[in-house]
């Protein structure tokens, strides 16, 4: 096993004063593609939240790279965060800045770059979602559903992170677009060996992505493997969720291969 860029360990994890989890636990390793996925209501991107360190949970530990998200030496949470990339899963690109400035964004934010370097790292990172120079100038308004999702990309890469975080990643793409978008993602894995933890809904991003499946149900996390090993869980969502026709066609795919 390689080392764990995300340790969980005994979440309580609250929302309006109810459990939303308890008691779970949750290990991505360094060089996989770990998806969470779970039932409308079970708090996936709510847990995204917490590992990102946007909301602190109620008990437990999550650690990231190492680093507790409330360690007092906030250079240590600092680097740590500078590591870690998140696509939200409207892209949550800023309406009023041009593709240039929303992938700019976190780079002057770190601050050490003139903005010719900065320059060179926008159009590098555009290159690498396989947009062009030209639409560095384009506001958030006037790109499709696929280019939001590219522009989002090239914004969590642009610090060039160990860790890539998405959230519904192919959410209110068409077929063709998702396709290209998992092909894309592939490619920039094939390249660069960052660790991705995604939350998705669909079945074939999943499948074609997947290293390992982390199941969501009843608070915690119930079932962590191989796809062909989470399948064999009992749990009712474990069987309509992968139970279906699209499942059990897919699952045969990764069985001829």
């Amino acid at each position: 096993m390689g080392e764990n860029v995300i340790e969980i360990e005994g979440l309580l994890n609250m929302v309006a004063g109810a459990v939303l989890h308890k008691d779970l636990d949750l290990a991505v390793r360094r060089d996989e593609v770990m998806t969470l996925v779970g039932g409308s209501g079970s708090g996936k991107t709510q847990l995204l939240r917490v590992i990102v360190g946007l909301k602190r949970p109620a008990g437990g530990s999550v650690r990231v790279f190492g680093v507790s998200w409330t360690d007092p030496d906030r250079s240590k949470v600092r680097a740590a965060r500078e590591r870690m990339g998140m696509l939200f899963q409207n892209g949550a690109l800023y309406s009023s800045f041009n593709v240039f400035d929303n992938i700019a964004f976190p780079l002057r934010r770190r601050g050490g770059l003139d903005e010719t370097a900065i320059r060179g790292i926008v159009h590098s990172k555009l290159k690498q979602v396989e947009l062009e120079p030209h639409h560095a100038k384009l506001l958030p308004a006037n790109l499709s559903g696929g280019m939001v999702k590219r522009v989002s990309l090239a914004r969590a890469l642009a610090l060039s992170p160990d860790l890539l975080v998405l959230d519904e990643p192919t959410a209110g793409l068409d077929p063709d677009r998702s396709e290209r978008f998992v092909q894309l993602i592939r490619h920039l894995r094939e390249q660069h060996r960052f660790a991705v933890l995604m939350v998705t809904h669909d079945l074939d991003t999943l499948f074609d992505l997947s290293d390992r499946v982390a199941v969501l149900a009843d608070q915690h996390i119930i079932a962590c493997g191989t796809l062909p090993e989470v399948r064999q869980h009992p749990h009712r969502f474990v069987q309509s969720f992968f139970g279906g026709d699209r499942g059990k066609r897919a699952l045969d795919g990764l069985a001829v291969v």
